[in-house]
């Protein structure tokens, strides 16, 4: 007797899909066929540190829905982990011995783009661009043996955007990347993501069942989780605690696979990358900072820097990643008697050089304030905000406050929320027009929210270390059916090619 249950592993799930697939098994039973287990799809995830136990958690629940399930690794660790509970063959490990070999690119996918926007490969260029080279043809083979249709996981390491790249330029491939990730506003939610820069949301099957989620109202602006859990974390990262640790870990090697290449291996490189991390910390501490009282009734610009490397501004915000020009262009174009207000991130601290805050404070009217500002009241008092892929845009245009990214976003959607390129900014005669223009744009706040409440999904989307809430049963759950919703439309079509098959036996 066929276990139809299994199938419906989620309410949700007892939607059309279902119910051609069980079509499918009743087809076959009713003619003696021996019934066997069918797979609806394969799914490929990209193994990501401590994420990976994330994404193992929910693609469990799809085994459950009968999705066969394959990885690609780079991490000795990890890949021990992955092989306890999938076979060895349903797991690729792409490790440093890549760099060794002389393979042939099986497409053109900008490799020394990618090797430039990696934190650890941009350190071993030569490296980089062979590993890159050589890996393409496995990962070819891989996705293409397995028939894997999705692909999920970040565009943050450069084998990731590779990926990513390969299933948009290769259609013999058959097969798309996603990647889940918050939606920033409101918290508790995300979306997919169909571009690396994170800028173009996959728009979700609606069901009426689902209408109950999409919002009647502009989101109330929150802080983002994610900021509150990184605020946390950098906190104690900057403790004595903290930096102890780090001490330890770097004479130890503890937890370091020299065969990763998301890992800096090379001593003497990481070395210099610590020691300067905490120089740079104890020079902030020289930084001419102002009070937002000193500047709040005068007419400004606020910039928000970037944290970095972070694939905010490596990776989304790539060919914009030098935040020294973006600043000056800024600066360039403000009009007469304006002031740049600028904020460090507060995890950025310890990030750039004394130089870097030196060159810029040496500019008229420029103003760094204080990490710990507020930044709603810096939103909320300024003519203009500008960043390259920052959320500080986001929540200016909630708050109809006229607002630049440099790169494109999910947020340009709303109105008061525009990307400008440095030709269009060069073309700006007035910066002051430029914001009048912006305010006086039609207002479709509710329309975004409700266009993003309708293609993002319930469900807290962080990793295990940061949140260790997030692997709670009732949580992956939520995840897990925002996947499935995804994948259904997908699994309908081959769900009635499956029956098609095997009208023939």
């Amino acid at each position: 007797m066929v276990d139809e249950g299994r199938i419906s592993i989620f309410s949700y799930y007892t939607s059309y899909v279902t119910q051609t697939f069980l079509s499918v098994l009743r087809y076959r039973t009713d003619r003696n066929v021996c019934v066997t287990k069918i797979t609806i799809m394969t799914v490929c995830f990209m193994a990501n540190f401590s994420k990976t136990y994330f994404f193992d958690a929910i693609a469990r629940e799809l085994e459950k829905a009968d999705f066969e399930i394959v990885w690609i690794v780079v991490n000795e660790q990890l890949r021990n982990f992955l092989c306890k509970h999938y076979s060895e063959e349903k797991v690729l490990y792409l490790n440093r011995d890549w760099m060794q070999s002389d393979g042939a690119p099986v497409g053109e996918f900008k490799i020394n783009e990618l090797v430039f926007g990696d934190r650890v490969l941009r350190h071993e260029a030569a490296n980089g661009i062979r590993f890159l080279t050589n890996i393409q043809q496995p990962i070819y083979d891989f996705l293409k043996k397995h028939q894997v249709k999705t692909v999920f996981g970040e565009t943050t390491w450069a084998h990731e955007v590779l990926v990513h790249r390969m299933t948009r330029r290769l259609p013999d491939l058959g097969c798309r990347y996603l990647c889940p990730h918050v939606v920033r506003i409101p918290n508790g939610r995300f979306a997919f993501f169909m571009d690396e820069h994170q800028s173009e949301i996959l728009e979700a099957p609606f069901r009426e069942r689902d209408s109950h989620e999409i919002c009647d109202s502009i989101f109330e602006l929150k802080k983002p989780d994610y900021l509150v859990i990184n605020d946390k974390k950098m906190k104690k990262n900057r403790s004595f605690s903290g930096r102890l640790s780090r001490a330890k870990r770097f004479f130890t090697s503890e937890n370091i696979d020299k065969n990763d290449p998301t890992l800096i291996t090379n001593k003497e490189t990481q070395f210099r990358s610590r020691a300067g991390e905490e120089w740079r910390k104890e020079t902030y501490r020289s930084v001419k900072r102002i009070d937002f009282e000193d500047i709040k009734n005068t007419n400004y610009v606020f910039v928000g820097l970037h944290k970095q490397p972070e694939a905010s501004i490596d990776v989304f915000g790539r060919y914009y990643e030098d935040q020294l020009v973006n600043i000056k262009n800024i600066w360039r174009a403000l009009p007469h008697g304006w002031q740049l207000i600028v904020k460090e991130h507060t995890n950025a601290v310890g990030d750039r050089s004394l130089a870097f805050y030196r060159e810029l404070d040496a500019l008229p009217n420029l103003h760094f304030v204080h990490e710990s500002t507020n930044s709603w009241a810096l939103i909320n008092q300024a003519k203009l905000v500008v960043t390259v892929t920052g959320t500080i845009a986001y929540e200016a245009a909630l708050m109809q406050v006229p607002s630049l990214t440099l790169a494109p976003t999910f947020f340009n959607r709303m109105n008061y929320c525009r990307q400008i390129t440095w030709n269009e900014l060069n073309d700006c005669a007035d910066l002051n027009l430029l914001c009048e223009e912006l305010k006086s744009e039609e207002d479709n706040r509710l329309e975004f929210c409700q266009y993003l409440s309708r293609n993002s999904f319930e469900g807290t989307f962080s990793d295990p270390n940061a949140n260790p809430k997030i692997m709670e049963k009732e949580n992956v759950r939520k995840v897990a059916e925002g996947f499935l919703k995804i994948l259904t439309r997908d699994t309908h079509t081959h769900a009635e090619r499956e029956l098609e098959a095997h009208a023939t036996v």
